[in-house]
């Protein structure tokens, strides 16, 4: 997904410096539009995540999980994406964008529009602990036949073996 660039708010900060529910509040009592970019290099994935901002609250969300080329939009992906916010191993980006820019972003992709609304109350709600089978029960039935069978060529040819030396 390619959002524009214009205003770095926050570039490259360490998650385990990093309070979300803190962060999410702050960037909502700020009227915040634009986005969150989080990278995460977990166990069994490396993970990109959007969080889409408008006037504070949340209105769009992307998750990507690059080691099983697989992208979740909408309501799924915000809840990944809370998910790897409980990660402390990633790196946080933030950007403005203007009203005008983020509508165009929103328009141009449907499938990423997912509205919640910033507040203590649901804020409470949210787990920013790192739940690392959470993408486990997002791609059980999503896992493209093909990353299959490469691991299923893998075994077959002992391949796992010669790549460990």
């Amino acid at each position: 997904m390619n959002l524009p660039i214009s205003k770095p708010v926050v570039e490259n900060v360490f998650m385990d410096i990093i309070e979300p529910d803190k962060l999410l509040l702050d960037l909502n009592s700020k009227l915040f539009t634009g986005f969150m970019y989080l990278v995460t290099h977990t166990k069994k994935s490396f993970e990109e995540n959007f969080i889409l901002f408008l006037k504070g609250n949340v209105v769009g969300s992307i998750y990507i999980s690059n080691n099983y080329n697989l992208e979740i939009y909408g309501e799924k992906a915000f809840e990944l994406s809370i998910n790897s916010l409980g990660y402390k191993d990633g790196l946080l980006n933030i950007y403005e964008l203007s009203i005008e820019q983020l509508k165009l972003v929103l328009i141009f992709n449907e499938k990423i529009k997912y509205e919640k609304n910033i507040t203590n109350k649901n804020i409470s709600k949210l787990k920013f602990k790192y739940n690392e089978n959470l993408l486990d029960e997002f791609i059980k039935d999503k896992i493209p036949e093909e990353i299959e069978a490469k691991y299923e060529l893998f075994d077959k040819f002992n391949i796992n073996d010669l790549l460990r030396y």
